[in-house]
């Protein structure tokens, strides 16, 4: 990084390591240390690096001068306190452990200054949010062997422990399931397991109506995290065609190829992806 300063008639080109990549994870979980990482680089004729700081907020909590013995100190703070350090001329690394209170957004700077005399600084800043996001894909369960048009059915969604607990919306063919104006939210949340997370479920009443040969179903799960975290399972539920039952009926006879046309239309499957 390069800034030009100019002083009256004298022009003093300042000159700064560059922060090349910022690792700060987008969530972390409360029950484990989060870990940060600064690279940063110096162009050549650069001053030598004079420290590398760690800040939470406005305060700051970790410190690496190369220059000075220690090299490293660490500074007491109520939220999220280093627990370990490691740093070198290209990397600095910290790890920190976080608050137990979910949903809560904490900002993390990495500060990168040279030696004087051309004292140069430059940072970047990142957000975490504490969360435990879900680990796999919301379950889809209770689908029927075979499904007919006017048929009825109920099919359910579930997701694994998380917090804070995700609502569930189910989509069909792209659009969301119809509610009525009182029913603002069916996600049912299980009790809080021994780590304080919490399962979540949704059912979904539906009657199969279409024109085409199959329904194409999706469940989302979203934690409300900043940003927010989903996480969803596809389904695609094909529909017995009504040809079927009439040919069958007619008692007329059929090629084997027809056959196996008529009985590889009318094949019932759920594909989740």
């Amino acid at each position: 990084m390069t800034v030009l300063l100019v002083f009256g008639l004298f022009v003093v080109i300042v000159t700064a390591h560059n922060i090349t990549l910022l690792e700060v994870p987008r969530y972390g979980d409360p029950y484990r240390e989060a870990n940060l990482k600064c690279h940063y680089a110096n162009d050549k004729g650069d001053p030598p690096l004079h420290s590398v700081k760690w800040y939470r907020g406005n305060n700051e909590i970790f410190r690496y001068s190369p220059g000075q013995q220690p090299q490293t100190r660490t500074f007491n703070t109520t939220i999220a306190g280093v627990t370990r350090g490691s740093c070198n001329e290209h990397v600095c690394s910290i790890s920190v452990v976080l608050p137990r209170t979910y949903n809560m957004r904490l900002s993390f700077t990495c500060e990168v200054s040279t030696e004087r005399p051309r004292f140069a600084v430059v940072k970047q800043t990142k957000n975490l949010t504490v969360a435990v996001t879900l680990k796999d894909d919301p379950l889809v369960v209770g689908v029927p062997s075979s499904a007919q048009l006017g048929e009825d059915m109920e099919l359910n969604c579930t997701t694994g422990p998380a917090m804070p607990p995700a609502n569930i919306m189910w989509y069909i063919d792209g659009r969301p399931e119809r509610t009525e104006p009182w029913m603002v939210n069916n996600t049912k949340v299980s009790g809080a397991n021994d780590f304080g997370l919490r399962s979540s479920w949704r059912s979904l009443r539906l009657r199969v109506a279409t024109a085409r040969d199959y329904l194409h179903l999706r469940c989302e799960a979203t934690q409300p995290t900043w940003p927010p975290y989903v996480r969803s399972t596809n389904a695609t539920l094909m529909v017995a065609s009504p040809h079927l039952s009439m040919f069958t009926a007619s008692g007329t006879k059929s090629t084997l190829a027809e056959i196996f046309l008529l009985a590889a239309s009318c094949t019932i499957s759920i594909k989740c992806v």
